[in-house]
Formats: structure tokens, sequence, C-alpha cells
């Protein structure tokens, strides 16, 4: 009895990690952190290393949301911080202009969405097939107080929706459908143009807006969309404009 207690509290010895899974949680890390050069150094080493990997999927998704988080990061924030948006491309190009996946144009500076396209190509069934087919989605660069614009851009969402209905994207989804909903409700309800003034129209949007608000706010408190949905709805219930200004 006292061989088997012994035995009992002898630890077991470590599984160790393969180098393709470490080097994937370490891009996944990387990808966490908001470090995206040193995650496509990375991703594009595993997909070199490991190009029969069962996780290649994952790896094209990272790259491409890496290349992304860059022109987040070192673009349109130097836009936001009040650089000219001639002096944020000089810079991100000069930084970033080697990896030659950039599209320039009226948008300023977009992501080529090569990595998406790719595993949509390679990968239809993966499990993150509903992320690929969400970053592939054609956004409207400036509505120019139209509905077109955002009426477009739900429809795309919607689409992803009906094709991923299981998507843990649900909450981005809802809320970004009733971020746009909102601004159709206030381009009816608020717009200059006195052609596109419409109540009925404006009060169909404003309801929508709010079901849509509601509906992100009803999933998984954790999800970062929760705060943004709940500011979107308080200011829709409080008449504070988001897009047609005062």
């Amino acid at each position: 009895m006292l061989f088997l207690s012994s035995c009992i509290f002898l630890s077991m010895p470590e599984r160790k990690l393969s180098d393709e899974k470490l080097q994937l949680i370490e891009i996944i890390e990387l990808s966490k952190d908001k470090l995206y050069e040193k995650a496509i150094e990375k991703c594009q080493e595993f997909m070199k290393d490991f190009p029969e990997s069962e996780y290649y999927d994952i790896a094209l998704l990272r790259l491409g949301e890496a290349f992304e988080g860059l022109i987040e990061q070192d673009y349109l924030q130097l836009i936001k911080d009040g650089r000219s948006e001639e002096e944020a491309r000089k810079f991100f190009l000069g930084e970033y202009g080697h990896y030659q996946c950039w599209l320039e144009g009226s948008c300023g500076i977009q992501y080529n969405l090569e990595c998406f396209k790719e595993m949509m190509e390679k990968f239809p069934e993966s499990n993150y097939a509903d992320e690929a087919a969400y970053h592939l989605i054609p956004w409207v660069c400036e509505y120019k107080g139209l509905p077109e614009g955002p009426l477009k851009e739900i429809g795309y969402i919607e689409k992803v929706l009906g094709e991923y209905p299981t998507s843990t994207l649900k909450p981005e989804m809802y809320y970004q459908i009733a971020y746009r909903l909102h601004i159709l409700y206030e381009i009816y309800a608020f717009s200059p143009q006195s052609d596109l003034s419409n109540e009925v129209e404006a009060k169909k949007y404003h309801e929508k807006a709010f079901y849509f608000y509601r509906l992100a706010l009803k999933q998984p408190v954790q999800s970062k969309f929760s705060k943004s949905a709940w500011k979107g709805l308080r200011k829709l219930e409080e008449g504070e404009r988001i897009y047609i200004m005062q």
C-alpha cells in the first residue's frame, strides 16, 4: 500500500508539444498582443516549414489578419491622430511596402485579401471559413450621405450569417448590422437632402437598429462588442447622432 501510494504522487512525464504546435501558439499570442510584424514573420515561417500542416488554414487566417492589423495600427491610427492621409500613406509604405500586398485608391491603403481568398479556395470546409468569409466582405469606404452603401454592407453581412449560422463572429456581425441600421435611420430622419427625408423609413430603421443592438447584447457578456452595442443603443435612445451631424 505504501508503494502504491507513493506511485500516485509521482509526477507524470510531461507531454512535449511539437514544433508545429509551438509555432502556432506563438503566432496566436503575437496576434493577440498586436505584434503584427512579428506575427507575419512567424506565419510565413510556419507555412514554409509545415506546408502540409492541418493548421495551415489558421496560419493563413492569422497572416491576413496581421496585414490588416498593420493598416489599422500604422496607417489609419496615424490619420485618427491628426496626420494627413498623404503623410500616413508615405510612412506606411516606407515601412511595409516590401510586403507587396497593398491596394491604393480613393479608399486609401487596403490589404488585397489574398490570404483570405487562398484560405476559402483551399480550405472551404475549414472551421474558420466563416472568419475568412467575413474578412472578404467588400466594405464601402464612403457612404456620401446615401443609403445604398450601408444597405449593401448589411446584405453582405447577412449573407455570411446565412452561410455560417453558428459562427463565433455573430456578436460582431449583429453589432455591425445594428450600426449600419442606425446610420440608415439618421439618413432618412436628418439628411439635408429633402428627397431622402422619409419618416416611415426612419421609423423602420430605428426599430431595426434597436432590435439588432439588443440582439448583440444577448450574446455572451464577454464579447468585446457588447460594450459597443450598449453605447450604440444608448445613443439611439437618447437621439445622439453617430453619422448625420447637427
